[in-house]
């Protein structure tokens, strides 16, 4: 088995033992062996430093071989050594083994080819231990320069190894870690799932992974995570496990940070005073806040999964009206954008009670379309609804009746018994229009003391009987007789006629000069009679 020619270097503690030997070894045919003799310790020790000697042997008693064997391994470790005991000793062949020999043979039994084969193993050997050792090496190197924590510990926690990145993590050197065990400094939280995810690895299944934390001796918290790797013997029993962590501790900080920051916006949505809602493409409901249940009037178990009620149209405001729980009308004012929930496309609409906004917004239009003394419509109030009033007509085809009126000898009641009464007269002349005519029907005050109103023809509301019903309704007043002054009112009339329209400013005109020749046609007034 002479796979590559080595030069072997031998020696003996007794005088002729190498010659011996050597003799012994050319019988062996081994031609693949230079050999070079070594007259004494001193000179072997010498020889084995040179770089062509590639084995050695020595041959000799065990006492006196052991600390031969000590010194050539500190001086050539990579120079395989033989030793020849004789006589044959079984305890010194162990110790020599054990300090670094790589045979050991007995001199009585020796033969060539046993001597041949024995060189050539030692050199396998040691050639295979010294390839190990470099690999070992190389694998530790590795290890040692990972910036990832590294440790192995016995089942019981006990650590048997840790790389140079966990022991500058902890403070500590990596030899006085050795020994530690890892639940003896583990929060009590942490070394319990340790314990459980242990107890969880098994030999088919023997990777496990744990959050844990650190307090370092500077009082800061750190969180790592780590990936188990559970060793086992042959009968499944954990024996050891090897642990690779990373420091996560910025990533766990950014994580409350975004837990608090979720927080707070989930909060803000709770809280907000705004109905939010969000729908998804398909329009169904994902997501209802508090304040949209209490616009809603409806439970969010009841919207969610649901179709949304109302379109959801992006861009644009709306209002809606919806009931309250406790039948009040609530006017809400809607938003729609389009935004991300779950990193799905969505819809969010927002929900805002304005109810006194629309309350208010109706209180200003009426004060600017009302009549503050009697309540009827002003100047403003006529022309916009007359206006839309005559549109419906003209749609619908029917006739309108255009009544002008005003208030007889209004200067002489203010005048003789005061505007007070001048007032009062104007209002009860707002009550006896508001009788004759009908709530669909345009009343108003256009100014002082002329007033009109208009009306869409219906089957019997024709010019006539409404004069007729006016009349009717003003003698009535007058029998109260509760003020001191007399109630008469002029009328002109006219009609819009939807198959010959004519503009509403020509109708007011033709109606209020009617209106005065009715007026002309009346007896002079006497003051202080109300029956005139």
């Amino acid at each position: 088995m002479n796979l590559v020619p080595r030069k072997v270097l031998m020696a003996a503690g007794q005088p002729g033992g190498a010659a011996g030997l050597a003799e012994l070894l050319s019988r062996s045919g081994g031609e693949a062996f230079e050999v070079c003799l070594a007259t004494g310790r001193e000179q072997f020790l010498a020889l084995a430093g040179q770089e062509d000697v590639r084995v050695a042997l020595w041959a000799g008693d065990g006492p006196g071989a052991l600390p031969l064997v000590e010194e050539l391994r500190r001086q050539a470790p990579s120079l395989p050594l033989v030793l020849v005991l004789e006589p044959w000793d079984p305890l010194a062949a162990g110790q020599a083994l054990a300090v670094g020999a790589q045979d050991c043979l007995d001199g009585q039994t020796l033969d060539p080819a046993r001597l041949a084969l024995a060189l050539d193993l030692a050199s396998a050997r040691l050639e295979a231990l010294e390839r190990e050792r470099r690999r070992t090496v190389r694998y530790q190197s590795i290890v040692e320069h990972q910036t990832e924590l590294i440790c192995r510990f016995a089942s019981d926690g006990t650590l048997t190894f840790t790389n140079q990145a966990l022991a500058s993590y902890v403070g500590q050197p990596a030899a006085r870690l050795v020994g530690v065990n890892i639940y003896d400094h583990l929060p009590a939280a942490d070394a319990e799932g340790t314990r459980r995810l242990l107890e969880q690895l098994t030999p088919q299944h023997p990777l496990g992974r744990i959050e844990q934390t650190y307090t370092t001796p500077g009082g800061e918290r750190r969180w790592q995570r780590w990936t188990d790797w559970g060793i086992f013997d042959q009968e499944g029993r954990l024996v050891e496990v090897q642990a690779v962590g990373r420091d996560i501790t910025e990533r766990k900080r950014m994580e409350e940070a975004l837990q608090v920051v979720e927080s707070n916006l989930r909060q803000l949505i709770v809280d907000n005073a705004d109905g939010l809602i969000v729908a998804g493409a398909d329009g169904l409901v994902l997501f209802v806040n508090p304040a949209a249940e209490r616009i809603m009037a409806t439970r969010a178990w009841d919207l969610v999964g649901r179709p949304f009620a109302f379109p959801l149209a992006t861009g644009q405001r709306h209002e809606m009206c919806l009931r309250a729980a406790d039948g009040q009308k609530v006017v809400v004012e809607m938003r729609v954008v389009p935004t991300k929930w779950q990193g799905q496309p969505a819809l969010l609409a927002s929900l805002r009670d304005i109810s006194e906004l629309a309350q208010l917004r109706e209180e200003l239009r009426s004060l600017s379309l009302v009549d503050d003394l009697t309540g009827l419509y002003n100047r403003r109030g006529f022309l916009t609804l007359a206006r839309q009033q005559v549109k419906t007509a003209q749609r619908m085809g029917r006739r309108l009746h255009l009544f002008f009126i005003d208030v007889d000898d209004l200067k002489l009641i203010n005048d003789r018994l005061g505007h007070t009464e001048g007032d009062r007269a104007l209002v009860a002349a707002s009550q006896v229009l508001k009788s004759t005519f009908r709530g669909s029907d345009i009343v108003a005050r256009m100014g002082g003391d002329e007033f009109v109103a208009l009306a869409l023809e219906g089957e019997e509301e024709t010019t006539e009987p409404i004069s007729q019903r006016l009349e009717h309704n003003l003698r009535a007043w007058r029998r109260q007789g509760l003020h001191p002054f007399p109630l008469s009112l002029s009328l002109g009339t006219t009609v819009y006629d939807p198959a010959a329209p004519r503009p509403l400013e020509d109708l007011l005109k033709e109606a209020d000069q009617r209106m005065y020749e009715h007026k002309r046609g009346k007896p002079l007034p006497h003051p202080g009679n109300a029956s005139s």
